[in-house]
């Protein structure tokens, strides 16, 4: 009988999963319909689960659901809105289909992930539906656009975006960028909606379980998800997919010049992203040693003859010139000619100098080393510095961008020159730093430096020089989570300065000054919880330095004798004794302070221990 007019038609409860996620009519047939047969694509269906639930049950399961997808399903912007889609009006819409496909079927939305307007059934590690996204086209994923739009400046190794959309679009290749896909879209996800995503990090290692193992692009994977997992406080997790991904790397020879050829299939932005893989790799693998103050690189001293990086206008166009080497970086300084590098290469370089400088520098310096210091760690800073085209590699430009590469490598070789310098300066440190893994205790009962000015003038100037990256005319402050530890060594030089050194007008623009990096470690931290917790410790350590703290008071509410003296007065031993030990408050603060764990450690390169290793706990 002809239902009447005013009824809503119900879908077939046999219709398979490619044909509903398209709303495309499906005669049903098993074990593949006639359209999926048609257009050779996988066939599959969601396993029934009627019976498990009572009426009050599959009430709750779909308010669970429909908040799931609130929350976790791509939003569609107006401008990335699809055909007959209209704003608000229509997320709300293509909710609706989820909710009601996901219900008629029987089938679970939280065992897939929505993807733009598909979706992907994510089934146990080695189902054979499992990470089978049915989706052809990403350029209207508003996650994968979240990822370009906000991350893929920071480690640009990926192809850029339309390059990826026409690669993704090829059946020979989805299978293989699936995981990539998964990995940006967690990435957009954080950006997008500020927090984490556990149904998208479950869906990045579904497809990682079920990638080729010896897939290259299983390396790119594993380094952007460790990244996202590091500076969300999965540091454990996190070094197990970087050790991954350079052990895969390092199998498969990508730091061999061959190999970029050898697997871009003749397509040149293909070969440049494997280049700029490998050296994200490189880079990345510093940050790591920085960070955490192990100053353990990994791939240091790997002898690598793949090609730099070109300019990143050149990438975007697809125009890629003939890759130069390392050795022509190398010897710039001989060439007849100015020639120009890359930002990725002068980034490189800077990581090299870094490390050169920190090996050259002892572990614990004493008086002698002051010399040493100057003469081997500062030539390879400062030749980074020297040879810079002056004209040609600024890092704002005239039209008021950042390059956020050469934004990152002058961070890298300021807070260097901070951490190899201070421990021989007059900016001693402070015992409240202890709770930082920041802060190195100065060397026990050392004479004072012949050159101490010397080295309290480098880290001055240092730390200005990175104010004065802080301070370019660009908000809100939009830079790479590894910027968090290279700002705190500087706000920390900058703090014991104040407590030391500078008086008057000048101490009063330091505070300014400091005011501002923390304004910056803010905007990261609203966005990275390692940053935010990054972000009370130095908050804490600042608070007491500056004497900043709330007056003590006795028993019957008078202010104590044992209150912390400002900055302005006293002899410029601020919360010291007069035999270097911390005061009553500082330490009675310590215990308060025993959850804190490491901060970072870009000048922690002494007496290492258990609270730098990448596997520890939260010290206790």
């Amino acid at each position: 009988m002809t239902p009447p007019q005013n009824s809503r038609a119900t879908r077939s409860s046999l219709a398979c999963l490619p044909c509903r996620s398209r709303h495309l009519k499906c005669d049903g047939r098993r074990p593949a319909c006639a359209r999926c047969s048609e257009s050779d694509q996988q066939c599959h269906y969601a396993r029934s689960r009627r019976g498990g639930l009572d009426r009050a049950a599959l009430a709750e399961r779909r308010k669970r659901l429909s908040g799931v997808i609130n929350t976790e399903q791509v939003s569609i912007a107006d401008d990335w809105s699809p055909p007959g889609a209209a704003g608000a009006q229509g997320e709300l819409d293509l909710t609706s289909q989820f909710i009601e496909a996901d219900f008629d079927n029987g089938g679970g939305l939280l065992d897939g992930i929505a993807l733009g307007n598909t979706t992907s059934k994510v089934d146990s590690p080695g189902s054979a539906t499992s990470c089978q996204v049915q989706m052809t086209n990403i350029e209207k994923d508003s996650l994968v656009h979240s990822y370009y739009k906000n991350f893929h400046r920071f480690l640009p190794l990926l192809l850029p975006r339309r390059h990826m959309t026409r690669h993704y679009q090829n059946p020979n290749r989805q299978l293989s960028l699936k995981p990539l896909i998964a990995a940006m879209r967690l990435i957009g996800y954080i950006y997008n909606f500020r927090e984490w995503s556990s149904a998208l990090q479950d869906h990045v290692e579904t497809c990682l379980a079920q990638a080729m193992p010896s897939d290259p692009v299983v390396v790119q994977v594993r380094l952007l998800y460790s990244v996202a997992l590091f500076w969300y406080d999965h540091k454990s997790q996190a070094k197990t997919e970087m050790d991954d991904a350079i052990r895969l790397a390092l199998d498969l020879n990508m730091h061999h010049e061959e190999f970029a050829v050898q697997n871009g299939a003749e397509d040149p932005v293909v070969e440049e992203s494997w280049r700029r893989t490998w050296w994200m790799l490189y880079t990345v693998d510093a940050y790591y040693a920085g960070t955490l103050g192990t100053m353990e690189f990994q791939v240091m001293e790997v002898d690598a003859t793949v090609g730099l990086p070109c300019e990143e206008q050149e990438y975007e166009s697809g125009v890629i010139p003939v890759p130069k080497t390392v050795q022509d970086f190398d010897c710039r300084e001989f060439s007849p000619e100015d020639t120009v590098f890359s930002s990725f290469a002068y980034l490189i370089g800077a990581v090299k100098c870094a490390a050169l400088a920190i090996y050259a520098a002892p572990k614990n310096a004493v008086k002698e080393d002051s010399l040493p210091v100057i003469q081997a760690a500062d030539s390879a800073l400062d030749g980074w510095l020297l040879l810079l085209p002056k004209d040609d590699k600024q890092v704002m430009t005239k039209t008021g961008e950042i390059d956020e590469l050469m934004f990152q490598a002058h961070l890298l070789i300021h807070v260097a020159s901070i951490g190899i310098h201070r421990p021989l300066s007059d900016l001693k440190f402070n015992p409240i730093e202890d709770i930082s893994s920041c802060a190195r205790n100065p060397p026990p009962d050392n004479p004072t430096p012949e050159l101490i000015n010397v080295h309290t003038v480098r880290v001055i100037r240092a730390t200005e020089a990175q104010i004065r990256l802080l301070a370019l005319p660009v908000r809100p402050f939009h830079h790479t989570p590894f910027s968090t530890c290279m700002i705190s060594e500087g706000i920390l030089a900058l703090l014991s300065a104040c407590h030391f050194l500078l008086k008057g007008k000048k101490l009063a623009i330091a505070r300014d000054q400091i005011r501002m990096t923390i304004g910056c470690l803010k905007t990261l931290a609203g966005l990275w919880p390692r940053t935010a917790r990054n972000l009370r410790e130095i908050q804490t350590i600042a608070h007491r330095v500056l004497g900043l703290g709330p007056k003590l008071t006795s028993n019957n509410g008078t202010p104590c004798s044992s209150d912390l003296p400002h900055l302005s007065g006293g002899n410029g031993q601020g919360n010291l004794g007069s035999e270097g030990e911390a005061s009553s408050n500082d330490t009675d603060m310590l215990p308060l302070l025993s959850s804190i764990d490491d901060l970072c450690g870009w000048y922690n390169i002494g007496d290492l221990s258990t609270d730098f290793a990448w596997d520890m706990n939260n010290a206790s």
